[in-house]
């Protein structure tokens, strides 16, 4: 037994020697290093500019220095396949100081730190182990009056045990994370607590199979405010399998089922089954039903949904469908019942001059029937996609409780900043404030309160036509589309503001290559924004000999507002190229100008970003320059100019 002791033992220490010598760029016992990486860097930003508000003139210079250090290790102890360990951690300094002519100056200081470690135990085999611990710590210091101490460290683990009868994973991660401000002594606090347990398994070939159980805790503390936090665990079960050898009918089943309980308690379940069958002489039938039950006191929700759709094709040209769509919520205070039934028809046909004939055409009947008392509803996370403008949803908005977020619900855009309120009869617009924090075309999530009408019901008739014709393998583009909106058998609905709608749209495009130019009218008649839009636009992007890559968008619309004397312009103009003048030396340059001109609009804006990066002797060296100028209103300039560098030391071995 001592015998086979001693030669157990050698293996360990002779086998990492032996077997793996060639693989680690660095040995240290059992110990060995196989990946080191990371980069160094230095850089700086200097700007300057002016702000002129309402007559109130402020000039700012603006320096910022930083650099940093980060590294990041990959090793195995002994042997790949028993211990695997991967490390990264940086330090990040930052100075920063504006000075102005009018407004105090500020001066900013942050130093950020990081480390990362993370290990798997038996990687490749049947079962396997990894655990991780991070940690990250940021100080910022401005004018010795605000000095944020921000700690947060996680740890956590997994186990996987790769069966090919019972796969299981589980995974637990624990959070905390603590910022507080060091004079005052005001501090914030997020602890955090995950754990998921995952089985996949596929009983016989046409089926998968997963079951998911979760469990969450978390608490939250701002100051003297109470603390927040809930306790959560969730139960899905997702299936799906194909009803035929061929693989071409198939059943999903989606079931979740949530008990949370704390500062928000609910109990939730939701159900979502799907059915999808090919019959012969190229007819299908595809159905789903879905059931969501909500109990969050003094509330209770259910709510049942079902769509139907029967399709045929028919030769190669023509697809036609019959639908039906059911939605029913009885809540403790409304009961809803929604009717949808449709047609849809789809005609292709290839024509002369390699022409392409599409037309399309739907006719949906809909029965809206609510019984309920008016309520103060209370909106939440309510999406929109705004470019120029947007119309709430709900009437009677109370606006001081309105409150638009971005996707990540970090950011609160700020009213006369970045958007504009106008009311239309019972609905509220939002404008989109070019030069603000919202992008164009960008994700905007409302939060706000309004009346929600009591008992109401009427039918809506919806007609959607649109034919469009390309020539000479889609050279010549010529579309027109129409959609009509009516409503009838109107009861009890006098408080709500229907939008009988009519919008016809025309277009001509040219395409050629990767360049586009076309023209649109639209003419959107109806009973809340009626307006009508001339469009042009243009954008061609394209490559030059392998060096130059360049792209410019360019669009002119044109605005008529019946309930206004005068037209509303938008113009954009956005160009960019990057030319290569090597394989280590490139230069990029963005160009950017929007103008808008109408009632409280008016805006000029530009933009311009230069960069050139190069590498020298292993050194990636960057410098650029931004610049803007924004006029908004006459009564709102501002111009900055600014330069930068940056110099990066990568490593790889």
């Amino acid at each position: 037994m001592r015998h086979l002791r001693k030669i157990f033992v050698s293996l360990i220490l002779l086998l990492p020697v032996v077997c793996f010598s060639q693989q680690s760029i660095l040995q240290l016992g059992l110990w060995n290093i196989i990946a080191l990486s990371g980069e160094l860097k230095l850089g700086g930003l200097y700007g300057g500019g002016s702000i002129n508000t309402y007559g109130i003139k402020n000039n700012l210079t603006e320096t910022n220095y930083y650099g940093g250090i980060y590294v990041k290790t990959s090793s195995f102890v002994w042997n790949p396949n028993f211990l695997t360990v991967d490390v990264d951690g940086g330090y990040f300094p930052e100075s920063r100081q504006d000075m102005y002519l009018v407004s105090p100056d500020l001066y900013n200081v942050i130093n950020t730190k990081k480390l990362h470690i993370g290990a798997t135990l038996f990687p490749r085999k049947i079962i396997s182990l990894s655990g991780h611990i991070n940690w990250d710590n940021s100080y910022d210091n401005r004018e010795n009056l605000t000095n944020i101490q921000t700690n947060s460290k996680s740890y956590g683990g997994s186990l996987s045990f790769r069966s090919k009868y019972l796969p299981l994973t589980m995974n637990y991660n624990q959070s905390n994370w603590d910022s507080r401000e060091v004079l005052t002594g005001r501090d914030f606090t997020y602890h955090q607590k995950n754990f998921e347990a995952r089985v996949n398994r596929s009983f016989f070939g046409r089926d998968n199979n997963s079951w998911v159980y979760t469990h969450y805790e978390y608490t939250t503390k701002q100051y003297t405010l109470a603390t927040i936090g809930n306790r959560s665990d969730n139960l899905n079960l997702q299936d799906g399998f194909f009803l035929d050898s061929s693989r071409r009918s198939m059943f999903n089943s989606n079931i979740l089922g949530t008990i949370q309980r704390g500062s928000d308690s609910f109990n939730q379940f939701r159900a979502n089954e799907s059915l999808f069958l090919r019959f012969p002489h190229k007819l299908t039938f595809n159905t789903a039903y879905a059931f969501y039950y909500l109990q969050q006191w003094p509330e209770k929700l259910q709510q049942h949904t079902v769509n139907c759709l029967f399709g045929h094709q028919l030769f190669e040209s023509l697809h036609s469908g019959l639908l039906y769509e059911y939605n029913g919520a009885l809540e403790s205070s409304y009961n809803e019942i929604n009717n949808r039934v449709g047609i849809e028809l789809n005609y292709t046909k290839k024509t002369i001059a390699d022409g392409l004939l599409n037309i399309q055409y739907g006719y949906y009947r809909i029965n809206e029937n609510r019984r309920s008392t008016d309520v103060n509803l209370i909106i939440q996370n309510e999406p929109y996609v705004i470019s120029d403008r947007v119309i709430l949803k709900r009437p009677y908005t109370d606006l001081n409780s309105l409150v638009l977020k971005d996707s990540t619900q970090t950011i609160i855009y700020q009213l006369g900043v970045d958007y504009a309120l106008n009311e239309l009869g019972n609905f509220t617009e939002i404008l989109r404030i070019p030069g603000g924090l919202i992008p164009d075309n960008g994700k905007i999530f409302a939060f706000y309160t309004a009346i929600q009408p009591g008992s109401y019901s009427y039918n809506i008739n919806q007609n959607n036509f649109s034919i469009n014709y390309s020539l000479f393998k889609g050279l010549i583009d010529l579309y027109y589309r129409t959609i009509r909106t009516e409503y009838s058998q109107i009861h009890h609905a006098d408080n709500l503001l229907l939008d009988y709608l009519t919008d016809e749209l025309v277009g001509a495009n040219l395409k050629y290559k990767s360049a586009t130019v076309g023209a649109e009218y639209d003419k959107y008649q109806s009973s809340l924004v009626p307006y009508r839009m001339i469009h042009y636009f243009f954008s061609w992007q394209g490559r030059y000999k392998q060096k130059l890559v360049f792209g410019v968008n360019a669009n002119y619309r044109d605005y008529k507002v019946p309930s206004e004397t005068e037209h509303r312009n938008f113009e954009d103009l956005n160009a960019m190229a990057a030319y290569a003048f090597n394989a280590k030396s490139k230069f990029d340059l963005t160009i950017g100008y929007q103008a808008q001109q109408g009632q409280q609009i008016n805006l000029d804006y530009f933009s311009l970003r230069a960069k050139y990066s190069t590498i020298i002797r292993k050194l990636t060296c960057v410098v650029g320059a931004d610049a803007y100028n924004r006029v908004y209103l006459e009564t709102q300039k501002t111009n900055y100019t600014g330069v930068y560098f940056q110099v990066i030391k990568k490593f790889k071995y």
